[in-house]
């Protein structure tokens, strides 16, 4: 969007300022001058309507003598009367002026008397407000007039002819009223046109406006003038002086104006500023220098550290490679003679026939003792194959319940020897799952192991199978280890599944193991794109649930083992 400049912005502030004053003083000025007029007006109508009434009074003051020579020898009245002599003067004053001046009653006598609306109105007025004049502008024959009326009250004079009693004929042969003193007999009625005074107010109004705007536009002009003198032309010297510095002439200086404080201060803070970059400037270079030399020997000293940082990450690299590999032989060099002692055992059993109670102890404790040593040695040798990356699934179509049935023939022994009692429950809509058989039967194995060894006699532990159906729509094999041991506590919950991690050092030592059987366990779930957790109270007992797709992804079901 396009910035205007500050002579622009000051320009549409001030004709919009100077508009506005000039509708708020025509306004104005057309008000105040209506009212003027209509008082000048409202004066007149009083004026004329107070001598009228003059010469009403006069008439009727005078009714006495007029009389004397009104009748005729047959005694009837033809003279002048106060109403004859009103309405005469009223149509003279009409003829010869613009005015319109009436006498009107709601009973008159003559019935070009009778009031108008405007003029019933006023007669309301008076009678029932008590209301000594009335006058509003209206409209008439496509022009503004101003009407005004003024009541005729009933004198003393007044009486002989309109006062009691009523219905009585008066002199003229009218009958009377019955009005009393002060009653309101009727109203004086004039109407002025106000052509001359609506166009002498059109003429007072636009003089007012042309010289009122005639000085806004010259104050705006002096404005102008004083802004461009006093900001603008040193708001540019500035500027100018801001783009020189931009091109690399630090030298460029400003002049500083004497015609504002404001200005003046800022042309000195503007030449300050420059001479300070300037300041600056000059030594920049040598900083960049230092700082560019410092850098380069902060590098340099960073590659020989990356250069160690890797020697040492090859040694560590060895060193790990070494370990798996020496795990994994001593595993297998291990396991070799184990399982002949084994087997051994077994024969011993077999060929012996009956053995004594203690003989039995004894080869039951090299059963016991060589199958946990067994089971350590196999959780030794699969942490060193998924640490040299060459576990691998064998994934096949198989029988969770014969998984089952393996981990029973080794966790079932144990758990009698422990006082355990050991249960599994298959359920029966239990699909065949895509997966690998050792591996699963390491994961139930390693988990009903753990279970077994933290729980005391009498204590039981359950194996439940069973499938169940994500939101999605996808079936999951559901595996849960279920025991009522000694639990694990809430802060070490957060570290079971760690490598050489065991939740309670005194108990596990009691117990033994290698703290590898839950890590291989996780292991092997997430191998299996499945995801394992846990819940446990301290004292309690612990729940290790495992859930496992029963389809793989699509490129797993393609090929028969995936790489981890």
């Amino acid at each position: 969007m396009r910035v205007l400049s500050l002579k622009s912005k000051f320009a549409v502030l001030l004709v919009a300022l100077i508009s506005l004053s000039l509708a708020v003083n025509m306004l104005w000025t057309a008000v105040n001058t209506r009212e003027q007029v209509e008082a000048q007006l409202r004066e007149k109508g009083a004026v004329l309507a107070q001598q009228m009434n003059c010469v009403w009074e006069f008439m009727v003051s005078n009714q006495d003598r007029l009389e004397q020579i009104s009748f005729t020898e047959n005694g009837v009245y033809q003279g002048l009367h106060c109403a004859i002599v009103g309405r005469s003067i009223g149509a003279l004053f009409t003829s010869q002026t613009d005015y319109v001046t009436r006498y009107v009653n709601f009973n008159p006598r003559n019935s070009a008397d009778e009031p108008d609306e405007f003029e019933a109105a006023a007669l309301r007025a008076f009678i029932d407000e008590g209301t000594h004049e009335y006058y509003q502008v209206v409209e008439a024959d496509g022009r503004e007039v101003f009407r005004y009326m003024a009541p005729m009250k009933i004198d003393q004079n007044c009486l002989k002819c309109h006062g009691e009693p009523a219905g009585e004929l008066d002199v003229t042969g009218h009958l009377k009223e019955g009005w009393s003193l002060n009653d309101v007999g009727g109203a004086i009625s004039i109407t002025m046109p106000m052509d001359v005074y609506v166009r002498t107010e059109q003429q007072t109004v636009r003089q007012n406006v042309e010289f009122f705007a005639g000085m806004l536009l010259v104050c705006l002009l002096i404005v102008f003038v004083a802004l461009s003198a006093l900001v603008t032309r040193p708001l540019q010297r500035i500027r100018d002086g801001v783009s020189s510095i931009r091109q690399g002439n630090l030298e460029a200086r400003v002049g500083v104006p004497t015609s504002s404080v404001e200005m003046h201060d800022l042309s000195s803070d503007f030449n300050s500023m420059a001479r300070d970059l300037a300041q600056s400037y000059a030594t920049l270079e040598e900083q960049v220098d230092d700082r560019t030399a410092a850098l380069a020997k902060a590098n340099e000293e960073l590659r020989r550290q990356q250069t160690r940082l890797e020697e040492a990450n090859l040694v560590l690299s060895d060193e790990n490679r070494m370990k798996s590999e020496f795990l994994a032989m001593m595993s297998h060099e291990l396991r070799t003679p184990l399982t002949n002692i084994i087997a051994f055992t077994e024969l011993l059993r077999r060929d012996c026939g009956h053995l004594s109670n203690e003989e039995e102890q004894s080869v039951s404790k090299i059963e016991s003792n060589s199958q946990v040593l067994l089971m350590m040695i196999n959780d030794i040798l699969e942490m060193s194959r998924v640490d040299a990356g060459r576990a691998r699934l064998q994934r096949e179509l198989i029988d969770v319940g014969d998984v089952v049935l393996a981990v029973e023939e080794v966790i079932g022994p144990l758990a009698q020897r422990r006082g355990v009692a050991f249960a599994t429950d298959v359920s029966a809509d239990t699909p065949l799952v895509y997966a690998d058989f050792e591996k699963l039967r390491h994961i139930l194995t390693n988990l009903c192991n753990n279970a077994v060894k933290f729980t005391d006699a009498g204590g039981a532990v359950t194996l439940l199978v069973d499938c169940v159906e994500e939101s999605a729509g996808q079936k999951q094999l559901r595996m849960r280890v279920r025991d009522n041991g000694i639990g694990i506590a809430l802060g070490d919950q957060g570290k079971i599944f760690d490598r050489f991690v065991q939740a309670d050092s005194s108990s596990s030592r009691r117990h033994g193991g290698t703290g590898l059987g839950l890590t291989l366990a996780k292991e092997y779930v997430e191998m299996h794109g499945g995801a394992i957790a846990m819940r446990s109270e301290l004292g309690k007992g612990s729940e290790f649930e495992v859930t496992l797709p029963v389809i793989p992804p699509n490129d797993e079901a393609d090929n028969a083992s995936r790489r981890m």
